[in-house]
């Protein structure tokens, strides 16, 4: 019998990080960009299903990883980051112009979590809801910038590469890891 080691896993979410991906043919990314204030971050996975009914039960079933749901805060979203992620257009007056051809821009987007390091390898993101409000008297509010969109499977079908830190064996750090964007090389197990 074979013992694994289950450790309690530490919430935190540090920093989301992100690079343009600037050749979809060759899965090729950009420079990697930090924003320092992120508040959530939630990956829920998508899946193809089947089921198949013989002798009136379930014989067989499969499941398929189509693609992963991100849904996510931050406290800012700056001018370079609409535009980078949301495919808008800077105004000369250094705004931003949202127009209706706008198309996102395919991303890797990745993040700190306690002792995980995250990268999806090919998402698309949009906007979410913006609310404005009038302060009202006695209160306090903060502006948050959600944020949606689908994490694509690569060529390969690789959508996303995790590291636990606190793995024996591991010495990739959050530094190295978010330094660069890179396809995960898989390790072949010997018997």
């Amino acid at each position: 019998m074979t013992t694994v080691n289950e450790k309690p896993q530490k919430i935190s979410l540090k920093r989301i990080h992100y690079a343009l991906m600037t050749n979809e043919q060759t899965e090729t990314w950009g420079e990697v960009k930090t924003l320092t204030m992120p508040i959530s971050m939630t990956l829920t996975p998508n899946f193809s299903e089947a089921h198949l009914d013989a002798g009136d039960r379930v014989v067989d079933q499969e499941a398929q990883l189509d693609s992963i749901t991100i849904a996510g805060e931050t406290a800012d979203l700056p001018t370079d980051v609409l535009v980078d992620w949301y495919g808008h257009k800077k105004s000369a007056e250094g705004g931003i112009i949202t127009n209706a051809n706008d198309t996102p821009n395919s991303i890797a987007i990745g993040f700190e979590s306690g002792s995980k390091l995250v990268w999806l390898l090919k998402a698309k993101l949009k906007p979410g809801e913006e609310t404005n409000t009038t302060r009202k008297k006695g209160e306090t509010s903060y502006k948050v910038y959600p944020f949606g969109g689908e994490a694509l499977p690569l060529i390969d079908g690789v959508i996303k590469h995790t590291v636990d830190t606190r793995d024996v064996g591991v010495t990739v750090t959050a530094e190295t890891f978010f330094k660069a964007v890179a396809k995960p090389s898989e390790t072949v197990e010997t018997p």
